[in-house]
């Protein structure tokens, strides 16, 4: 089973076959819903991201840390089918007034009716087009679900359950105090038992992109003398993310 590294800045991983139905020709873009993902060199999205890390080994069991994150498109390739890579440079800063650091490179593309992000060398599927309220595929079609990440030392299976839909589409929705009158949800896990919760939606505005992500990634082995608990209050490992748009141009 392959195993991936990944820090606090993993939980900040922004994640991307479904039934790989072709666009017809008499679909607009409105209609296809390309507008929530748009691609273009000099767009940049800046975030707040606040994560809660389980450490069950560390001298702290649950730490918090808040982020600035920003992400620009900063260049495109061609890959060797002719088809337009978007390349991405993610930065990350504590606070306003200090320098932004390069944290992460990644690229992002349209792939005929599928919005493809690819990120630590994993390959995600975000949409399929056209998007249709409660339309489902795998989003995570490219690796293995069992893959195994590393978090605050500890293994977890972070895309176990996972399974991708329209949650929402054409809703008004606010976020971070801005309102946005068009916004698509995709919920691209929500399953729980007694022992794991693994859920995530991700929020995009048309003609804006990514403006907020949630996600819940906790283990526990606390059952019976856990009954009544909260996942915040019986988590062992893991973590949660809130992801939240500041700004954009």
């Amino acid at each position: 089973m392959k195993t991936a590294f990944v820090g606090l800045a993993c939980a900040s991983l922004f994640l991307a076959f479904s039934s790989c139905k072709t666009t017809p020709d008499n679909f607009s873009v409105e209609q296809v819903g390309e507008e929530y993902y748009p691609l273009e060199v000099g767009k940049y999205w800046i975030y707040e991201v606040d994560s809660t890390i389980y450490d069950p080994t560390g001298d702290t069991m649950i730490s918090f840390s808040k982020t600035l994150m920003k992400e620009e498109i900063t260049d495109t390739i061609l890959d060797y089918l002719g088809n337009v890579i978007y390349r991405f440079e993610r930065y990350e800063r504590k606070a306003d007034t200090l320098p932004w650091n390069v944290s992460k490179v990644f690229t992002a593309s349209i792939d005929g009716n599928l919005a493809i992000r690819t990120e630590d060398n994993l390959r995600f599927i975000k949409m399929t087009f056209p998007l249709r309220v409660n339309n489902r595929w795998d989003g995570n079609l490219y690796f293995d679900n069992g893959l195994i990440v590393t978090v605050a030392g500890e293994s977890v299976e972070m895309f176990k359950s996972w399974s991708y839909r329209v949650k929402a589409l054409g809703v008004q929705d606010t976020v971070g105090g801005q309102s946005f009158g068009d916004v698509a949800v995709i919920q691209e896990a929500d399953a729980e038992n007694q022992i794991e919760l693994r859920r995530s939606f991700s929020t995009y505005a048309k003609g804006i992109g990514l403006i907020a992500r949630e996600m819940w990634i906790l283990d526990t082995q606390c059952i019976e003398s856990c009954d009544g608990q909260t996942w915040e209050e019986k988590a062992e490992k893991g973590f949660i993310l809130h992801q939240t748009m500041l700004e954009h141009n």
